[in-house]
């Protein structure tokens, strides 16, 4: 039988969960800043006590200077959303000078992990005894128990709890458990791509895929620390990837070499270089059928593991070797796939289907192939690439991901896609956590796991946390553009306009052909109220994207907050043109209306945002934005069918 667990309180007619970290009232649910989640939480965790007022500046902001006039600001919201705004405090009583406390009647409520109702745990007032009605007043309540038989049900209580929290350890699912962190030694391998040895460019995908794939096995060997300057979309010079080794005081080897093909076999010539003086110190070439090219990968990691005298356990002999190879065939298509898929443009991904489809028919039990087809969909329908409406293209998604399970159950990039689909199309963050937990147990050297793991805590308001996951990809793979973003996205959803405009900006300097790096360069300069460099940016974007709609619907809107009006209707007509040929999310009509002026336009527009399942909206909760939505009874009811 599941066990409760903690997950919210109740209060007169509201609840709070900490998990989802959501406000009902009834069936209601209220859309909160995720600071003043943090605020409410804090005052209820210490219902009856006053909390001064340093201390509880310290807990919801505990790492920034904030003046005391931000923690009144989400006082006063708090008290106008829940209705305490009367003579006579019902719920936040101000103790003048000194702080506040939560002065109604609190219920600590539990979930049975197997989704049951919420069953009450205990009374969590401290000093209230009372149980409290719906309208917050008290109720005294006589103890039907007798102080032993208090004190013998209680020793029950702990017994079990403590029995239950054994079990759990010992069996519950392991994705349950903490996500082990990035340990970057001091002695990591720095790998930079491997060159193609072949004149025809058409072969690069071969050098490049076997790059990604040697690292992936470096990387399975627990006691070595790898760092992949392979980054997805090509593109950066030597220069750019010798900077990042000589910043990085733990790399004390460089792998590089060339992959050659010729008459059904496959070379590997591998060169281990000294980073600070560049010269050789080791090289050596290994040769093997086409039809062996996973059995060539693991000779050359465990050769190249042995020369940097790193200890190889017979747990890492067994990954490596317990891989099942390919058809040469599909393996040659896979790799196609992959390079095509870190392009990340519309086009490239469309290309890539085309080949892990090959794949799939040429093997059908070749899971990673099913995996790249899944993730391949999943960026096709996600906002920004817009190549596929999501409810077409996520479906694809998740059935691809599974099949790469149901075929795998142990290959962590199946649950990688698995775990993207929940976040960004199913919205189901409990979900999402379980498959990234599993992928990054399975591989926690996984960049992409990482990157996207990070995403999650985005969508469910942890910039902290979020942070934290994104910086443990960029330590995997430095010089990667979309890392690198992410890392602005943090900054961006933080409101620390200047730091992400400085990251963003850094992206631009290295990829400066790259849309993306240009659109959310705009984002942070029009938040920042820098409209003309906003401008600038969003039109840079367009250029280079072919006028996407993402850019046209960003100059749109930034037309009309500076007050554009017939600029702003001239892109937003352009939108609506290109609705007629393709794909072109809702969100971006809902975007630029809001901008404008017109809510009945943008609540419009917006649940057909939802009907659609835009990924976009998974972000709503620390979107900037929003501000000015908070409250607005609409806005309320399509969260609440967000997170249902």
């Amino acid at each position: 039988m599941p066990l409760p667990a903690i997950e919210g309180y109740e209060f007169g007619p509201y609840r709070i969960d900490t998990g989802e970290r959501l406000l009902h009232r009834g069936d209601e649910l209220i859309s909160l800043p995720p600071k003043v989640v943090d605020t409410l939480l804090v005052l209820v965790r210490s219902a009856g006590r006053m909390v001064d007022k340093g201390d509880l500046m310290k807990a919801v902001w505990p790492d920034t200077f904030v003046e005391e006039g931000a923690l009144t600001r989400n006082i006063s919201l708090l008290r106008k959303i829940l209705g305490d705004t009367g003579d006579e405090s019902v719920y936040i009583e101000t103790i003048p000078r000194r702080g506040y406390r939560f002065v109604a009647p609190v219920r600590a409520v539990a979930v049975e992990l197997a989704g049951a109702a919420i069953v009450e745990v205990r009374d969590a007032h401290p000093l209230i005894t009372g149980n409290g009605n719906r309208d917050g007043t008290a109720v005294p309540r006589r103890s039907s128990l007798r102080p032993r038989a208090k004190w013998i049900l209680l020793a029950g209580i702990l017994l079990l709890a403590g029995i239950a929290a054994i079990w759990e350890f010992l069996i519950a699912d392991p994705a349950a458990r903490p996500v082990p962190p990035v340990t970057m030694a001091a002695n990591a391998l720095a790998v930079l791509p491997f060159r193609s040895g072949e004149k025809d460019s058409s072969e690069d995908y071969i050098a490049d895929g076997m790059t990604h794939a040697l690292i992936t096995c470096l990387a399975s060997l627990r006691s070595l620390s790898v760092i992949s300057l392979a980054a997805e979309g090509g593109g950066q010079s030597d220069t750019t990837a010798w900077d990042a080794i000589r910043r990085n005081q733990s790399v004390k080897w460089v792998l590089t070499g060339a992959i050659f093909r010729s008459g059904g076999r496959l070379r590997i010539d591998a060169q281990l270089i000294d980073p600070k003086t560049r010269e050789l110190h080791w090289a050596n070439s290994y040769t093997r059928g086409e039809g062996d090219a996973l059995a060539l990968e693991s000779e050359v990691a465990e050769a190249i593991a042995s020369e940097v005298q790193v200890n190889i356990t017979a747990q890492d002999r067994e990954r490596l070797h317990q891989r099942r190879a390919p058809r040469p065939e599909a393996l040659d298509a896979y790799l196609r796939g992959r390079y095509l898929w870190n392009s990340r443009t519309e086009d490239g991904l469309r290309q890539a289907v085309k080949y892990f489809r090959q794949a799939i028919a040429a093997d059908l039990t070749y899971a990673p192939a099913y995996s790249g087809l899944a993730d391949s969909y999943s960026l096709l329908g996600s906002v920004g690439t817009d190549g596929m409406p999501p409810n077409e293209a996520m479906p694809l998604a998740r059935s691809a991901a599974q099949r790469a399970i149901d075929l795998d159950p142990d290959l962590a990039d199946g649950h990688t896609s698995l775990a993207y689909v929940k976040l960004s199309y199913e919205w189901d963050l409990p979900g999402a956590a379980r498959e990234f937990s599993r992928a990054l147990r399975l591989n926690p050297n996984s960049a992409t796991a990482r990157h996207w793991y990070s995403h999650y805590f985005m969508a469910a308001g942890d910039l902290g946390k979020a942070t934290e996951q994104m910086r443990e990809a960029l330590q995997l793979e430095p010089l990667s553009p979309s890392i690198n973003i992410g890392i602005g996205w943090c900054l961006y959803f933080s409101r620390q306009y200047d730091p992400a405009i400085e990251q963003f900006r850094s992206v631009t300097e290295i990829n400066p052909s790259l849309p993306l790096a240009h659109q959310t360069l705009g984002m942070a300069y029009q938040q920042k109220g820098l409209f003309d460099q906003a401008i600038e940016e969003y039109t840079r974007a367009a250029a280079l994207s072919n006028n996407s709609p993402a850019s046209v619907a960003a100059l749109a809107s930034v037309y009309a907050t500076v007050g554009k009006l017939a600029e702003s209707r001239q892109e937003l007509a352009r939108l609506e043109e290109m609705k007629r040929t393709r794909h072109v999310p809702a969100f971006y009509f809902a975007t630029v209306h809001y901008a404008m002026g017109d809510l009945a336009e943008t609540f419009r527009w917006g649940w057909k945002s939802i009907g659609e399942r835009c990924d976009y909206l998974m972000y709503l909760r620390v979107e900037p934005r929003v501000g000015k939505l908070v409250g607005n009874p609409e806005f309320v009811r399509a969260m609440a069918a967000l997170h249902r």
